[in-house]
Formats: C-alpha cells, structure tokens, sequence
C-alpha cells in the first residue's frame, strides 16, 4: 500500500511541475506582443461599433455599444436594442467618467464601478496608465488574458469578442465586433 501512495504522489509532482513551467513561460509576455486591441478591434480614424452586454448578479442589459477617438480621449456611448441610452462616456489615460446615465444606474458607487471597469477595459495597452505594473498577460491557442490583481480579468477570445470580468463585484462585460 505504502509503495502505491509514493508512486501515485512521485507522478502527481511530476505532471504538476509539467504544467507549472508550461504557464509560467507564457506569464511574462511583453505589452508589445499582447495587445487587447488590435487594428481589427479598434480603430482610431471611424466609428467603433460592438455589440455589448453587462450582467450583474442575474440583471442583463445589452445594447450597442459605440466608441470614438476624440485627442487623447476615447467617448463612447451604450445603448440597447431600441436606441435607449443607458450612459455616455469619455475614458481619458487618467480615469473615465460616466455622463448621462439613466436613472437606473445614477449612484455614486454604480458610477463609480463602471468607469473603473471601463478605464481597465479601454486604457488597458496603455503603458503609461498607473495599474499597469499589476497586471499579468497569459497568451495560449489564441486566447490573451489580462489580470489585474484579484480584482479584474479581460479576456480576448479567438474570435476576438472580449470579456471583461469584475471579479470583487461579480460584472460580466462583453463586447463583440459588430463588423461594417
């Protein structure tokens, strides 16, 4: 019995190592390599469309979402099916600000949230934003995760549709191109 358990134990520490180095040689890829916004995703010059959903805690809203390249800004907008605007925003390198928000979604600490999850989203291949040195890139079969801390993690999918997950919270973002 006592030979099983060394055994089983000696290939369990083996296959565990195995698939430590695997992850651990894809932890530290460089910004320049694995950006969350490629050309295909986002573009500078046009309107950006994506068709977006948020659910938080079993409330769904989804709609279109719209984003646009202003200076040194990004603004955008997101709306549902029938055109109702739920909030405007404007994502700058230093935070992002949420206007016109619709009654639902006007507290301080609904605000306050979304445009955090917002700025990480839109600002996150920005080397120069402040939460960047506590973020860790993984890239395998195509899909790029981003995490930051315990808190956030945005995933990039294959087909290049976008998950933003606000793990302290429980908010789902995703955003999928919605091609011209």
């Amino acid at each position: 019995m006592m030979k099983y358990l060394l055994v089983s134990s000696l290939i369990l520490l083996l296959t565990s190592c195995a698939t430590t180095s695997q992850v651990r040689q894809t932890a530290h890829i460089s910004l320049e390599n694995s950006r969350l916004w490629t050309d295909e995703l986002r573009d500078n010059e046009t309107i950006n469309r994506y068709q977006a959903s948020i659910q938080v805690r079993g409330n769904h809203i989804s709609g279109m979402c719209m984003l646009k390249k202003s200076e040194e800004s990004w603004r955008g907008t997101l709306m549902n099916e029938f055109g109702v605007k739920a909030f405007d925003f404007i994502v700058t390198p230093k935070k992002c600000e949420l206007l016109n928000t619709i009654s639902l979604m006007n507290k301080w600490y609904i605000r306050r949230t979304i445009a955090g999850d917002l700025h990480f989203l839109f600002e996150i291949d920005n080397p120069d934003v402040a939460f960047q040195k506590k973020t860790v890139r993984y890239e395998q079969n195509g899909t790029l995760e981003i995490r930051h801390k315990k808190n956030k993690s945005i995933i990039r999918m294959p087909d290049n549709s976008i998950q933003l997950t606000n793990l302290k919270r429980n908010i789902v973002y995703s955003l999928t191109l919605i091609p011209e």
